[in-house]
């Protein structure tokens, strides 16, 4: 017994000796099986205070007014925004909003979508253009979102691409209140007559909630509603914090278009805000390219893209 007792202790010194060496040199990590121990916790590690970002102080909400048969744009729409740096200290929502869905393919495939990304929101309307689907976008936030509200909303087309940080570094100093930004048409116009361009403008909160509250606007929505929208707000005596972004909001121009420069298009700049009118993939991927939405494309063996 006392001869299985000591071949039992020599068996184990080595293993007593490598843990007693372990834990001199590396006192704060000795622990059994961590991997383990961290695979069977449901606790989740608190960020410690000094890792932490600077503080949000701006909330936008981009909604993108569309179709609930664009499956193909807000799929490219999606990754245009995903790979977009995120803006410094600013928060900018892009959801899709799309009216009730009359075809069954829609009732089944935008499931899908909200299933997957949870960012489409359907409105309770009827699809039209120049018939009310901006006052049914608008009217529906104050409800939609009460527990959080933005600080601005904006309606945008499915045929623009903001540049987010851009957008959050020209409303960070604008006022939280009446505020009306966009590109404003026509170019030349009487200031008073103006209206911003559809290709997607912002309101701060306060005049999406006064849409929402004012009676009197759900039967003044027949025609061009980005001129409805602008026709409102001159009515109402709201939006007169005005601000225009004329160069850096624009419609997309290149070589091959017969279509030349004018007041609302010109070529792709740095600074841009929005780029409007990307009708097709070429457009679309020419201006992707332009603002570098590739350059965290990895070389692999797996594919060959020549950019």
């Amino acid at each position: 017994m006392a001869m299985k007792r000591l071949s039992f202790s020599l068996f184990l010194l080595p293993f007593l000796l490598l843990a007693f060496v372990y834990s001199l040199f590396f006192p704060g990590d000795f622990s059994i099986l961590p991997s383990l121990a961290a695979r069977c916790s449901n606790s989740v590690a608190a960020t410690p205070a000094n890792a932490t970002g600077p503080a949000v102080d701006l909330r936008v909400l981009l909604g993108v007014v569309t179709r609930a048969e664009m499956y193909e744009r807000r799929a490219l729409l999606r990754l245009a925004y995903a790979l977009q740096p995120a803006p410094a200290r600013a928060v900018v929502d892009v959801r899709f909003f799309v009216c009730s869905l009359a075809r069954e393919e829609d009732a089944v495939l935008v499931s899908l979508e909200i299933i997957a990304h949870g960012d489409v929101v359907v409105l309770n309307c009827t699809e039209n253009m120049d018939d009310g689907k901006t006052h049914s976008y608008f009217s529906s936030l104050p409800a939609l979102f009460a527990d959080a509200p933005y600080d601005y909303v904006g309606k945008i087309d499915d045929d623009s691409y903001y540049r987010l940080a851009s957008l959050a570094d020209t409303l960070r100093d604008k006022p939280r209140r009446d505020l009306y930004h966009g590109f404003p048409a026509p170019c030349h116009a009487d200031p008073r007559s103006q209206f911003m361009s559809g290709m997607g403008y912002i309101v701060s909160w306060d005049v999406a909630a006064w849409v929402a509250a004012t009676e009197a606007l759900r039967g003044d929505v027949k025609g061009p509603e980005d001129e409805v929208f602008g026709r409102w707000l001159r009515r109402g005596g709201k939006g007169r914090n005005r601000y225009g972004e004329e160069t850096r909001m624009y419609d997309y121009l290149d070589g091959g278009m017969r279509e030349g420069v004018n007041c609302f298009r010109h070529a792709l700049v740095a600074d841009t805000v929005v780029v409007h009118k990307l009708k097709d993939r070429l457009k679309w991927a020419r201006t992707l390219k332009f603002f570098n939405a590739t350059q965290g494309l990895k070389p692999s063996k797996l594919y060959h893209v020549d950019l």
